[in-house]
């Protein structure tokens, strides 16, 4: 049985395999429009959820960093599928007037069909730039903690495999690691994600993506100091390049 990814934005404890996570950078002073694209863009997301076609679909903030260049990331947006053959039925069967069909039948009564066009049409004109990577999991630990909520925080890395077999240190030397970690009630999650695909603009030295999320008053990794774990340790760099980590906040997610 292949490794399954805990998908941590459904009340109950769902199952996924495979992501699109575009990273998209705005065009300056376009923050208000792009939250009103995507509040319309949500009804499309739910009914697409509850119609089976996806596992769920999420928006998260990017926490700026000092260092941050021009084409940084201001959101991330997911959407997370069971399966690749669910992932590719989605892509294939979709088209943008069904998409804004279901956006005007939800929110007939809220919103007018001509301000709902006006919004989508004018969504890319926000965007400076989408870097969209599909990953698939490699490994995980269990969510603990409860479903997440609006403001919760997720950190994430990119990595460029130097060696092999880099998973496999990563699942046998970190992976514990944030396990005993969960176990103190420091963190609730834990994942490695290998990127199967990406768009012309998105990073292509980067290979995997490592993701965690703290929890609530979390407090420093106890350090191992057995030869084992120093030796394992010591040899990070030789396994990957490693990004300056970057923080995520939750904004809007599907039921």
């Amino acid at each position: 049985m292949n490794k399954l990814f805990f998908l941590i934005l459904l009340p109950a404890i769902t199952l996924a395999q495979y992501v699109n996570a575009d990273f998209i950078v705005l065009n300056d002073g376009r923050e208000s429009d792009y939250h009103q694209l995507e509040k319309v863009w949500k009804v499309y997301h739910q009914k697409s959820v509850d119609a089976g076609e996806k596992l769920a679909w999420s928006v998260w903030k990017r926490t700026p960093k000092k260092n941050d260049n021009d084409n940084a990331a201001h959101y991330v947006v997911f959407n997370q599928y069971a399966s690749k053959d669910q992932m590719d039925k989605g892509v294939k069967n979709w088209t943008m007037n069904k998409a804004v069909s279901i956006m005007k039948a939800g929110l007939k009564g809220k919103m007018s069909s001509r301000s709902i066009d006006k919004i989508v049409k004018n969504g890319d004109n926000l965007k400076k730039e989408v870097r969209q990577y599909t990953i698939q999991l490699i490994d995980a630990t269990p969510f603990v903690g409860g479903t997440l909520k609006k403001g919760d925080k997720m950190n994430f890395a990119t990595m460029r495999q130097k060696l092999e077999d880099y998973e496999k240190y990563e699942s046998e030397v970190w992976k514990p690691v944030f396990e005993r970690e969960i176990l103190r009630n420091n963190f609730r999650w834990w994942a490695l994600t290998k990127i199967v695909n990406r768009n012309d603009p998105a990073y292509q030295e980067a290979t995997h993506f490592v993701w965690n999320i703290p929890a609530q008053n979390s407090q420093p990794f106890v350090e191992e100091n057995d030869y084992k774990s120093n030796k394992m340790m010591s040899m990070m760099d030789d396994y990957r390049e490693m990004s300056s980590p970057s923080e995520l906040t939750l904004v809007y997610s599907t039921d």
